[in-house]
């Protein structure tokens, strides 16, 4: 008797993913510097933000900012917007799109931010390489913002380093150069799963995983 089974979507868990990271603070001598619309932001100390970690832990491809910022000038805000990162160059330093060219950001918080929808695809390779200027539409080589498909299940076990969230109003774009002008107004997320909880949600394009808190671990299981 054969052992093949018939692979149905949906009844499938892709391996365990694990984050251990919270909210980074920028520190006292972090710096902000930008030209031609890259801005590298470079924290006092190692941020642990990573393209490639171990097996099974998740990658950061966003981020999102807290605390405060003061002399900005050009477009667009910091605090509360969310950014595609586009390069670590450093175990300190991050690079952003974005339209704003001068901040002072010793008082800023970096907010590692995953999305499930994104991850699904990361995962299975789907999404290797592959980017859209949309929430949807056909793979493209050029543009900034992944392309997610429709929903995502996912299994939690959040520590108190983690808390899921959603946009209720449809205005959330990971931001880079295909999005254009940072925005002046942040989009809003509402908590649907707090830190140091746990539960199954279905998750949208605009649905995220973001650091919070303290040290600990949290646990995902994306469904296949």
């Amino acid at each position: 008797m054969s052992d093949l089974k018939i692979a149905v979507g949906g009844l499938d868990y892709l391996a365990e993913q694990t984050t251990t990271q919270f909210v980074i603070p920028a520190g006292a001598g972090a710096t902000f510097s930008a030209a031609n619309n890259i801005a590298t932001i470079t924290f006092n100390a190692a941020h642990g933000l990573t393209f490639s970690p171990a097996a099974n832990v998740l990658p950061n491809y966003f981020i999102r900012f807290g605390g405060s910022t003061s002399g900005i000038t050009g477009t667009g805000i910091l605090v509360g917007n969310v950014f595609r990162i586009l390069s670590i160059p450093s175990t300190t330093a991050i690079t952003i799109y974005t339209t704003i060219t001068a901040a002072t950001v010793t008082s800023l918080t970096g907010i590692p931010v995953f999305m499930p929808v994104f991850l699904q695809s990361l995962l299975s390779g789907a999404a290797t390489n592959t980017l859209a200027s949309g929430t949807t539409g056909s793979f493209a080589t050029t543009g900034g913002y992944p392309y997610y498909g429709s929903v995502q299940a996912v299994n939690m076990n959040l520590g108190a380093n983690c808390v899921a969230s959603y946009n209720p109003d449809g205005t959330f774009l990971p931001l880079d150069a295909s999005t254009g002008a940072t925005p002046a107004t942040a989009p809003t997320f509402r908590t649907m799963l707090a830190a140091s909880t746990n539960g199954q949600l279905r998750f949208g394009p605009q649905d995220i995983i973001a650091a919070s808190g303290t040290t600990a671990t949290s646990l995902f299981s994306i469904v296949a």
